[in-house]
Parts: structure tokens; sequence; C-alpha cells
């Protein structure tokens, strides 16, 4: 099923080109098919239109031929005249003969002669002379044209006249009677003169031009049929009549007789004014259709095919690389139990380099805007409070911890409605030469804030400074422009600083705005600063390392009644709150506690937005409500019996080195999986080994982290969390309390002699 999986991309793809090359196929067969079909209803058209034309050509050529041997013999000089004006009857038969035989010869199309002079009794004829009773029961016996209608025929006939194909009973041969008078003089015709043409001439006149299946009829003046050739409609006589009177002038139409569909075509003569017309049926034409069609359709499939099997093994060539290149990713960088495709293989590659090169390079990469944001906001939030921790942020960062002093301002700029227009960065174009200062946004979208780095400066100058900052933004924003500033300070008052500005520009309301205000201008007196209870703070960090969950609720209490009795200002509260919680955190650190315990409680930004005594005290008896049920729980012994063998400080230690690095490891779980209470736990283990739980856990990740800074070069914020720490400055801070320089110092010194790989990043 996996490898399935992991070939789909192949199969994809493979289903995608020959998507591709069914495209152009469709497309081709669709037009190439639509345009054949078009193209060949076109050629049948043109087809039939000229063969139909062509018998027409033949026809009026041989009616033609019989038309000038009438002329010839109606002109005044013709040689009949001499024939018939003898006295001798053998010898005008002889000679009428002669000349009808002579005529006779140059029109093949003909198969017999008459000439009948009216009054008289004998019928000439280019083979002999007949009485007209002989020649018509005789000689001639037809089936549709009596005696009576061929005596009538040849005495009164006033015009040309084309009868219907007539059976010659006597011979078997079925003829086509054309009659025409001769008058050569005035407008009385003295004779009659019959052309017999048979009919089998002309059908093989239509047989020779027309095609297999269909059906040819010529027709006279009147769109009488004078014969037809192919299949026979006999029982559809009316039908067929109606459909060619109907065409009228048109060359082609669509016609359905008898439920089939067939091409009706016309040509007529200007000659003799026939008309010839053929039925041609339609699926004649589409059995060559779809014969072509289907040829068609074959070899498309043979093209498809083809071209499925070359895209096929093109993409198993193609292919190669890329499995192999999953499979060498797979081998460099372990996937575990994901199922992933060649591409997500390769993806996940690259995202894993690239984290792992961001790690590389995260001291390059701390002059970006996030990077300097994070630092900034963890300076405003406490978490790095050393020296040492600052310095690992970067170039700036550790320039900063080593030569400067520090104070917070807030900048509050007219209230805008729209969006924020301008970025702590454009501010910070503004700052005059001399003021070092590092601004990030504050939540709200007027407010910036800003970390002012002092290097040796005096007040007054501090203060100039401050002053042409505030105006030069002042001018770029076009409005009132108020700074507050909180009190210099040192890296570990720099959340103290942060609220003192925050206080100092509250009090813009009293001040005014477009100006700058100073905490120390607005300090409370001492009693008040006194109200931080520094004394207190200290009994409860002791009460928590020893365990003592009623002496940290005692000082807690006390703490809540001082701060109801003296009412002191908002920024004294806030800075309590602050170290309470800094100071609960940290000794929860020291015993072990897991250290994001305090993740629930407000930050330093958040600590600004709680404006009345009632959201501190809440606050502060929350905290100690939570602090005292754990310190309650881990004193609690479980009572497991099972557990007394494993009490012994061998499996301690072993369970310590087993489990002391990882993230989630606290003595207070610990304390519970031996069914002890953390500082009887802790009495026991320095008995035993004569130190504590906390010292030897930090003595463990301490030799860890030498090991990890002397064999590679990763940041510390990974060493850190490999070692059992969330938090990179906790982590800095007790590595220089054990080995009296910070990870920074110990790599540059001691790195140089490992080949030279631990050189300064």
């Amino acid at each position: 099923m996996a490898r399935a999986k992991r070939s789909r991309i192949f199969f994809k793809y493979l289903m995608t080109y020959i998507t591709i090359l069914l495209l152009p196929i469709s497309i081709m067969s669709f037009v190439v098919y639509h345009f054949f079909v078009d193209q060949l209803q076109e050629e049948v058209i043109k087809g039939n239109v000229n063969l139909l034309d062509k018998v027409r050509y033949v026809m009026d050529d041989q009616l033609k031929r019989v038309e000038d041997t009438t002329y010839q013999m109606m002109v005044k000089e013709n040689h009949l005249a001499q024939y018939r004006a003898s006295d001798d009857p053998g010898y005008k038969a002889w000679g009428i003969v002669k000349e009808l035989r002579r005529y006779y010869m140059v029109n093949p199309f003909v198969d017999e002669m008459w000439l009948y002079y009216r009054g008289e009794t004998s019928v000439f004829t280019n083979n002999s002379v007949y009485s007209l009773p002989m020649l018509t029961r005789q000689i001639y016996r037809f089936d549709n044209w009596s005696d009576e209608e061929i005596f009538d025929d040849l005495n009164t006939l006033a015009a040309p006249k084309v009868r219907p194909p007539t059976l010659n009973l006597v011979d078997r041969k079925r003829v086509l009677p054309i009659l025409i008078p001769i008058h050569p003089r005035g407008d009385q015709p003295y004779a009659t003169l019959v052309y017999l043409i048979q009919e089998s001439a002309i059908q093989s006149v239509l047989s020779n031009q027309v095609h297999t299946g269909s059906s040819t009829w010529v027709l006279d003046g009147d769109n009488r049929i004078v014969t037809s050739v192919g299949a026979r409609f006999d029982d559809r006589a009316e039908e067929i009549s109606s459909l060619f009177e109907s065409l009228g002038d048109e060359a082609y139409r669509n016609v359905v007789l008898g439920g089939e569909e067939y091409y009706l075509f016309m040509v007529k003569s200007e000659q003799t004014g026939w008309k010839f017309t053929t039925l041609l049926p339609v699926r004649h034409v589409l059995d060559k259709v779809w014969q072509a069609q289907k040829m068609f359709q074959y070899g498309l499939i043979l093209v498809f095919l083809t071209g499925g099997l070359f895209v096929y093994f093109g993409m198993r060539w193609n292919y190669r690389p890329i499995r192999q290149l999953k499979l060498e990713t797979e081998r460099i960088v372990p996937l575990g139990a994901k199922a992933m495709n060649e591409l997500e293989t390769v993806r996940f590659a690259i995202n894993s380099l690239a984290l792992q090169n961001r790690q590389l390079d995260e001291r390059m990469k701390s002059h970006a805007v996030a990077a300097k944001k994070h630092w900034l906001l963890s300076l405003l939030k406490g978490d790095l409070d050393t020296a040492e921790a600052l310095a690992e942020e970067g170039e700036e960062g550790d320039s900063l911890a080593s030569n400067f002093s520090f104070r917070v301002a807030i900048v509050e700029l007219p209230s805008e409605k729209e969006e924020r227009r301008w970025t702590a960065h454009a501010l910070e174009e503004l700052l005059p030469e001399g003021l070092k200062g590092f601004g990030i946004e504050h939540f709200d979208s007027n407010r910036y804030i800003f970390l002012m780095a002092i290097d040796c400066m005096s007040t007054e100058a501090d203060h100039a400074g401050m002053e042409r900052f505030r105006i030069a933004v002042r001018n770029v924003v076009s409005g009132p422009v108020t700074l507050g500033v909180g009190t210099r300070c040192e890296l570990a008052g720099i959340p103290t600083s942060y609220l003192e500005a925050n206080t100092a520009i509250d009090y813009r309301f009293i001040h005014g705005n477009d100006r700058t205000i100073y905490f120390e201008d607005i300090a409370p007196n001492q009693d008040a600063v006194d109200t931080y209870f520094h004394d207190e703070l200290e009994q409860v960090r002791a009460a928590v390392r020893s365990g003592n969950a009623p002496g940290v609720e005692s000082s807690m209490n006390a703490m809540v009644a001082a701060i109801r009795s003296k009412q002191p200002p908002l920024i004294a509260v806030r800075g309590l709150c602050y170290e309470i919680i800094r100071t609960v955190n940290r000794a929860g650190m020291d015993l072990g506690i897991i250290e994001e315990w305090t993740a629930a409680y407000p930050d330093v930004f958040s600590l600004e937005r709680l404006e009345t005594l009632d959201a501190f005290e809440q606050l502060i008896r929350s905290a100690c409500h939570d602090l005292s049920q754990t310190l309650a729980a881990s004193a609690e012994p479980t009572a497991n019996p099972a557990m007394d063998s494993q009490r012994t400080i061998d499996s301690m230690i072993e369970h310590i080195e087993s489990n002391g690095l990882s993230l989630d490891f606290s003595f207070q779980n610990m304390a519970r999986d031996y069914g002890m209470a953390l500082p009887n736990m802790s009495a026991y283990f320095k008995e035993q080994t004569g130190l504590t739980l906390l010292e030897y856990t930090t003595n463990l990740r301490m030799d860890t982290a030498k090991r990890l800074l002397l064999e590679s070069d990763a940041p510390l914020k990974s060493i850190a969390e490999e070692v059992g720490y969330y938090n990179v400055s906790s982590f800095i801070r007790r590595f220089k309390q054990v080995t009296g320089s910070t990870p920074k110092e110990f790599r540059m010194q001691l790195g140089k002699g490992n080949d030279g790989r631990m050189a300064h990043r």
C-alpha cells in the first residue's frame, strides 16, 4: 500500500501526459471527421451533378444529330424531293429508302427511321417500304401504341412529340418513338418523320454514368418519364413524379421515400427541355463515411497506443532519477512512518534542511525585523534578563549587553481611523545622531514602543535627544506627538521601565499632549515605592523552595492586605505583580516544577491593561492558590507499597540520568513516581549524595551542554532544549553559575583547539 502511494505521483504525471496526448487526438478527430463528412457530402453532390451533366451532354449530342437530320430533310434542296416527284413507284421507293438509310448510318443512336407522306398508304423506312397496316401489325406491334394511335399520329401530328417507351411485341425490343412533322413550306406539314430509339441505348448511356445502387430517370418537358435505370420504384410512380415536380429548378435536395433518405439530383437540358434526375440512397454514401470513420478510428487508436507506450516508457526512463533521488533523500533524512510520494519526500527533506539551516544561521538573521521584534519583546517581558542571554541574540545584542544602560519610551501618534500607516522601522530612521533605539509596534494602533540604549550619556543629553526625536516624528506625521519615558535601568529592569513609560504616557491627561513626559517627574513618594515588598517576596521564594504552602499563602495575604490599606499607585501594583510572577516562576524552576507553569498568567503587556485593585488582587490570589495546591500535592506521598523497592539512591540517580535532559522532566513528577513527598525526597537524596536534586540535575545538564558546545555549532536555543531548558536565558544564567563563563565564552575559549571547527560564528 505504501509503495502504491509512493508511486502515485508517477501515475499522476503519466495520466497527465496521456491526457495531453488525448487532447490533440480528440481535437483532430472532431475536426477531421466533421470536415471529412462535409467534404464527402459536397463531393457526392458535385460528383452526381457532374455525372448527370455528362448524361445530359451525351443525350443532347445524340438528339442534336436527330435534330440535324430532321433539319436536312426539311430544307428545300433535300435529296428526297426528286424521288418523291417520280412517277415510277419502284424508283421512288428505292430512292427514298436509300436516302433514309444514308441518314440512318450517320445516327447510330437511332434504331430505325420512318417517313410517311400524309395521304399515302405506304411508309418508308431505312430498311424497306411497308403498307401502313403491315407495318403496324406485322413488322411492329407495340404494347402501348395502338394502330389507331399510330395512324392518327402520322396523319395529324402538328408538333414534335416524344412518346413513352413502348415494347415491340414482335422482337421484344423497347423503343422510344420521337415523331416530328415535316413542313418546309407553310404551316401545314406534308409528312411525318419517326425516329425509333432503342431504350437500351439510352439506358446504356445512363448506366455508364450513374452510381451503383442509385436510380436515374429521364423526363421530358412535361415531367413524363422517358426512361429510367437502376432501382425500380414502379409501386411509387406517383410519389416519384410528385418529388420531381416539387424539385423545380433546384439541382439538389434531400428527400425521404418509403422511410429512407435519399439525395435527389437534377440537371435540365436547355436544348431539349429534358430533365435528368438521380435518386441516391444516403446510406450508400454513409457506408463510405462509416468505413472511412472506422479506418480513421483504428488509426487514432493505433496512434494513441503507440504514443501511450512511448509516454509510459519515457516516463519510466525519466522517473528513474526522481526515484533514486527519493531513495537517497530517505537515506539522508529519515521519514519515520510517514508515507510520502517523491515530491513530498524531497519537499520534506528541503524543509528539514532549511529548518536546520535556519537554526545554524540564526545569528546571521538576527538583524531581520522578526528576529529583532522577538528579542525586543523578550527584553520587555523579562525573558532576557542577563547580558549573556542578550549577547546570544546577535551582534547588536552583544554590543548592547556590554556597553549600555536602557530606558523604555512609548511614542503616541495622533489617533488614526484607518489602519496603521507608520512602521517602527520608519520611525527608527528619525532617531537623532547619538541616540540609539529599537522600536516595535504597540498593540494600540497609534502607539510604538522604543527601547533606548544609553551609552554613558548625561541626563541632559539624554533628554535633549528624546526631545529631538519627538520633534522629528511630529514633523513627519504632521500632528501632535507625545512621548512617555521610563527611568534608566539595567537589563533586568526593562519590564519595569516599560510599565513606567506606560504610566508616563497616561499622564498626558494632566501634563497635556505633544510633549515628552518622564516617569521620574511623576514618580510616587517613597512610601509607594516601599510597597514593592522586597522582604515578602524573598519569603515567598523561601517558602516555595521548602515546599511550605502555608508560608506562601501567608506572605501573599499580607501583600494583598497592605495593598488594600495603603492604596499605592497602579504603577507600584503592576510592578509588584510582575515581581510576584517572576519570583514564583524562578522558584518553581529551581524546584523542578515545569517552567511553563506560569504561562497562564499575564505578561508585562497584559499587566498594563489591568486598571483596578480588584483585578490585581484576583491575579495575586489566583497565583497563590495554584502555587499552594502544587506544593501541597507534591507534599502528599502516594500510597503505593510497590514503590518501596525503587526507593534506592541508585534508582534515583538512574532515573535522573535517563530523564533529566527532557523538557518535561520535573522533581514533582519524580517524587510522584517514587511515592514520596518532594521535600522528603530532596532531603533523602542530599543525605545520600551530598548534593541536592537541583544541583545533581544541573551538573548533568551542564556536562551535556559542554559536550554539545564543543562537538557541534548548533545555536544555543537548540542546545538549551536538548539539555532540558525551555528558556535560553535560564540556561545561560545557570551555565554561568556553574562554569563561571557564558556558553559563548566557553565555546570560543575551548572550541579553538577542537580542529578549528568551533570558531566564532
